[in-house]
């Protein structure tokens, strides 16, 4: 988990993760059965439209009928891969994405100022605990407040080197010295 870009002083830094582990838990309005499966297993499960809920495992609301659930330790979302596998449920089902998401962390000081260079400022989640889905160069992105210094974003993972040239590009932008 290198810096793709170093947090100093007065700006902010980013690395790409490696190593989470990212599920899509999907169920049909007002179906129980993807909340009971996630709360069995300890987890606190929110129904209220961009909440981050927990803490390593997350879960981030996404949509009326997916939440995604994150983890830094690829075990931590076995069983609710496991209690929602396809054909446990007629209308939840919890599939792994890990491969098919990238998800950088965004973190220091002024990061509101290096978001609102990255994404609409309506977009930028303020609090701790919520989750906006935007676009960042045209790419649709979900962003994450852990805290008041750290940002998730999460995108495909094909086209995570288009992003990172984006995030270095807009960095340098937004606090180089030299302009």
């Amino acid at each position: 988990m290198a810096d793709l870009i170093q947090a100093e002083a007065g700006a902010p830094g980013c690395r790409q993760l490696s190593g989470i582990s990212v599920a899509t838990i999907r169920h049909f309005g007002g179906d129980s059965s993807a909340r009971e499966a996630v709360q069995a297993q300890g987890l606190e499960w929110s129904e209220v439209p961009g909440s981050l809920t927990g803490h390593d495992p997350w879960l981030a609301w996404r949509n009326p009928q997916e939440t995604l659930a994150l983890s830094l330790h690829p075990q931590a979302l076995h069983s609710v891969r496991d209690a929602l596998a396809p054909g446990r449920s007629e209308t939840a089902v919890a599939i792994d994405l890990s491969e098919s998401l990238a998800v950088f962390e965004l973190h220091g000081a002024l990061l509101d100022d290096w978001l609102s260079h990255l994404v609409d400022a309506l977009a930028i989640p303020r609090q701790s605990g919520q989750v906006w889905r935007c676009r960042l160069a045209d790419i649709p992105v979900l962003l994450l407040r852990l805290d008041p210094e750290r940002v998730w974003l999460v995108a495909d993972r094909p086209i995570a080197p288009y992003l990172s040239n984006w995030l270095l590009y807009s960095h340098e932008g937004a606090f180089s010295t030299d302009r």
